[in-house]
């Protein structure tokens, strides 16, 4: 059977099938890895984006209870942080979530500073790309103390 092309039309279609399922095959785990390490990384930065509202909180908590004679230790923010009784970070499952504060200055120019650290394990990016595993990420966040 001949086509108003000229061709045989049975002739063009031969094995095209085969082909197909070939090089998807060979895109297929370029892809996958494509698709899971974005996520991957797309979760390094929650994380990322966790620490830092984490340090901010803590240090506005420090900030507002930090009076003349007394100022919050880096555990009573770290249970502020961490506990469901304050922002409930636990919550979050984060790896190693480590609070710490520390004061500078004095009234009227006192300053706490806030930082916290949480562990990224990579699951893909890790272990197929040989990032560091665990990332540890850092945030620290400053503030004046007023009163």
């Amino acid at each position: 059977m001949r086509c108003a092309f000229g061709s045989d039309t049975k002739r063009g279609l031969r094995g095209e099938g085969g082909a197909v399922a070939v090089e998807f095959a060979i895109i297929l785990p370029v892809l996958v890895l494509l698709i899971l390490g974005g996520m991957d990384l797309g979760h390094r930065y929650y994380i990322q984006y966790l620490t830092s509202n984490a340090s901010r909180e803590g240090a506005r908590y420090a900030a507002k209870y930090t009076y003349l004679n007394a100022s919050p230790t880096s555990a009573a923010i770290s249970d502020y942080v961490k506990l469901p009784a304050g922002l409930n970070y636990n919550n979050f499952k984060l790896s190693n979530l480590v609070v710490s504060a520390s004061y500078a200055g004095t009234f009227p120019t006192k300053i706490v500073t806030v930082s916290v650290n949480a562990d990224k394990h990579w699951w893909i990016l890790g272990n197929w790309l040989g990032f560091t595993n665990p990332q540890t990420v850092t945030a620290t966040t400053a503030m004046n103390v007023e009163h």
